[in-house]
């Protein structure tokens, strides 16, 4: 039986086209300084140097991989007074992305490192992923919690709890005049997305996803999809309604590894009262 791709299913590379509409502007206000990133006992700690509005060098100050150091293409976006989204793509590992919410106010960041597939890996069914007792998403991640500059010898990082604070509510987000996307939050780990307008019009699905609240009406929500090798991480806020962040992932066309930021208005046009 011949093949025939999902009518209407994009490969990344085209999709990221115009979903930055309404990002906020790249940010210099972390040129300059050095972060220090220290996570719990056996995670280690990370030294971020921020040259420019471009490049960061990072060095591994304690763990496994002590004295490692890399420079880095990355960008900065402040989502508000003190809170920061940073994202790169490892140059010696483009299959391996980095973003960070920094909130320098409480002295607290998350790091989330996703690893996409090759396109061997990507290209198995659903059904055999089943089969193997694989996740049904071919994007690895790894969260971590840290303190930011911490002095102390004798720090304990407590990871951030997950939240259900979006939860019942459907919100649409307006990533350009083309774009458009609405997600309903059904529980803590499962949400689904419906493209109203642009180039997946009409598509949606249910995939993985983590939530934590960063601050006060900020979120930190990612999510990996299962049908395209396809990470995301958006700092949602509720208060000023937008979000900022980005997408990362294989390109099946192409085979290349595709990183993009992007941002959107928000509205909430219904919510589920939950019992």
């Amino acid at each position: 039986m011949k093949k025939t791709r999902a009518r209407n299913w994009i490969d990344l590379g085209d999709w990221g086209k115009g979903m930055d509409g309404f990002k906020l502007p790249s940010s210099s206000e972390l040129v300059g300084k050095e972060i220090g990133l220290y996570f719990n006992v056996g995670k280690g700690t990370i030294k971020y140097s921020f040259h420019d509005v471009k490049s960061l060098t990072w060095k591994v100050l304690e763990g496994p991989e002590k004295g490692r150091s890399e420079a880095e293409k990355y960008e900065a976006i402040c989502i508000a007074p003190d809170i920061y989204f940073v994202d790169f793509v490892r140059k010696t590992r483009p299959d391996t992305s980095v973003s960070m919410a920094l909130n320098l106010g409480t002295g607290e960041a998350t790091v989330l490192i996703a690893t996409a597939p090759d396109r061997e890996y990507a290209g198995r069914s659903l059904v055999d992923r089943l089969d193997r007792g694989i996740d049904l998403s071919t994007i690895r991640i790894e969260i971590l919690h840290a303190i930011i500059n911490s002095s102390s010898p004798d720090r304990s990082v407590k990871p951030l709890r997950r939240t259900s604070d979006l939860v019942g509510k459907r919100i649409k987000y307006t990533y350009s005049f083309n774009h458009v996307y609405e997600h309903i939050y059904l529980n803590d780990r499962l949400f689904t997305w419906h493209c109203l307008a642009g180039v997946e019009k009409g598509l949606a699905d249910t995939e993985i996803c983590d939530c934590f609240n960063i601050a006060p009406n900020i979120y930190l929500f990612s999510w990996r999809e299962k049908i395209m090798p396809t990470f995301g991480v958006v700092l949602i806020d509720l208060k000023e309604m937008r979000s900022n962040g980005k997408t990362f992932g294989l390109d099946i066309s192409s085979g290349k590894y595709v990183n993009f930021t992007m941002g959107s208005r928000a509205e909430i046009i219904g919510e589920t009262k939950l019992q």
